[in-house]
């Protein structure tokens, strides 16, 4: 039995659609889609996702190994732990932990945008992101859908439309400070209009600035100054979870 086998089998029992699980886990109909027809396979990440989101063994789904129901007791459906910024950890039976986040699609970026105008509010009305990760971080951090193609360049480094990434929140009392860009190299930049995905290459401290650059080469993607200032919320990038998986 493959694992589309594996899929349809639990889509079936459970009577969930792909539109569902798009909706509960942020994993898009179209990747669920391609999982259906054995087009593509899931990476760690979403073999764990989905392996919790049915209750399964991680194992048996990935590979058909193994028993197909866990123990109830390998992780419940309480939080381990719910951060004060409101991020919820589940226990995994790999050690790792769930790690559920307030997700921002492009569709959702203005409300995002009018909501960062209080730095200490963000809306329960998001959707939520999981993401698969080794330890408690503590802080705020959020799941961004990534628009355009400025930092897709067909290397690993990529970030392409449609990615969805994990970003954590970089307090406005260390942007004067010299930003970890070595290594946070990827960015996410919330401005009063828009929000970007770029790489910050510079930082000028005396002036208050940074130059964003974009991974595709493009000559439409030129680096360009922003002012601090300008600049409602800066998030450096942890985690990825591409599109095409």
């Amino acid at each position: 039995m493959e694992f589309k086998d594996r899929l349809k089998h639990l889509l079936e029992k459970e009577g969930v659609t792909a539109y569902r699980i798009w909706k509960d886990t942020a994993i898009t109909k179209g990747t669920i889609a391609n999982y259906i027809e054995g087009k593509t396979n899931p990476n760690k990440s979403n073999i764990a996702i989905l392996a919790a989101y049915f209750k399964v063994n991680e194992e048996w789904l990935a590979n058909g190994t193994g028993y197909m129901n866990r123990p109830e007791k390998v992780r419940g459906e309480e939080p381990y732990l719910t951060t004060k910024s409101g991020l919820k950890y589940y226990e995994m039976s790999n050690g790792k932990y769930r790690m559920r986040v307030p997700f921002i699609p492009v569709k959702a970026y203005a409300k995002y945008i009018d909501d960062c105008r209080d730095v200490e509010y963000v809306s329960d009305e998001f959707e939520e992101f999981d993401f698969i990760v080794d330890k408690i971080g503590h802080g705020r951090y959020f799941a961004f859908e990534i628009k355009g193609d400025s930092m897709d360049n067909d290397s690993k480094r990529s970030l392409s439309n449609g990615d969805i990434v994990l970003a954590r929140e970089l307090g406005k009392e260390h942007w004067r400070n010299k930003l970890h860009t070595e290594d946070f190299p990827n960015w996410v930049i919330v401005l009063n209009n828009t929000i970007l995905c770029k790489q910050i290459i510079s930082q000028d401290l005396e002036k208050g600035t940074i130059i964003c650059h974009s991974l595709n080469p493009s000559p439409e993607y030129a680096d360009f100054e922003l002012k601090l200032d300008d600049v409602c919320q800066l998030c450096n990038i942890v985690q990825r979870m591409s599109s095409t998986f």
